[in-house]
């Protein structure tokens, strides 16, 4: 079925932004002859029509502690340049 041929009331597959799945949907809402919004059967929650395209990727377990790793460089390069910058000259 094209989504042109789809009435209030049908069951589209679509991704659910609350079970993070592509689960069935009850078309809730046109305008014109496209989805604009749908219902989830599972969890009932009410969302845009996002035409089957899901969520954003996680990023993986490695970019993220990198991006911990190079913080922390960060804090503790600017702790040494400030301790430096209070020691008093004798």
């Amino acid at each position: 079925m094209t989504e042109g041929e789809y009435q209030l009331g049908d069951w589209v597959d679509d991704y659910c932004t609350r079970c993070k799945l592509i689960m069935n949907h009850y078309i809730v809402s046109m305008v014109g002859s496209e989805i604009a919004k749908v219902r989830c059967q599972t969890c009932q929650h009410e969302q845009n029509f996002r035409h089957g395209k899901e969520g954003k990727k996680k990023e993986s377990r490695q970019v993220l502690f990198a991006q911990v790793v190079s913080g922390l460089n960060a804090a503790e390069a600017g702790k040494a340049a400030a301790s430096k910058s209070r020691t008093r000259k004798n």
